[in-house]
């Protein structure tokens, strides 16, 4: 049998952009739902370490649409059996260490856990942004939209010259 994670450890599992349901202005439950769950173990890495292993792991700007880590949920391993037992459909959630060799803290919660259960599971996270991406972004965006404005001044400017 596998050695499980004691209770007393966090774990965080990295919130995706496919992971933000635009419709809904929240996360979706798509976080959690499935088998082999991963999430990492901030027993053995600290948060910032992790941020840099799910960016070169999970960021695909070449993906359509592009994915990009946005932030990280965390819960006590406790807490996430509490959820699940205390669900309507009782599930008892074990979380194993995986570790990998670009993650040393990788594990998995193998059991299935439904949309319904993920919910719940979303409900209890510390939600985590990481802010340094997140402005990162926003002026990654700001610089991309002011190109463009640019741009469309330079073609209309230059077609009224060419065209008069």
């Amino acid at each position: 049998m596998l050695k499980e994670c004691l209770p007393e450890e966090n774990v965080i599992r990295a919130i995706l952009s496919a992971h933000w349901d635009q419709k809904k202005n929240r996360i979706s439950s798509d976080l959690f739902k499935g088998i082999n769950i991963s999430v990492s173990r901030l027993f053995i890495l600290p948060l910032n370490d992790l941020f840099k292993i799910f960016h070169k792991e999970l960021d695909r700007p070449d993906f359509q649409p592009p994915k990009f880590v946005l932030g990280a949920g965390e819960i006590k391993i406790g807490h996430l059996q509490y959820v699940g037992i205390n669900h309507t459909e009782p599930t008892k959630i074990s979380v194993i260490p995986t570790p990998t060799v670009i993650n040393p803290a990788h594990a998995e919660i193998p059991e299935k856990i439904t949309k319904g259960l993920s919910r719940k599971i979303i409900q209890a996270l510390i939600i985590h942004k990481e802010s340094s991406r997140v402005s990162h972004l926003k002026d990654f965006f700001s610089d991309l939209a002011r190109l463009g404005r640019c741009l469309i001044r330079g073609l209309v400017w230059g077609r009224g010259k060419l065209f008069k």
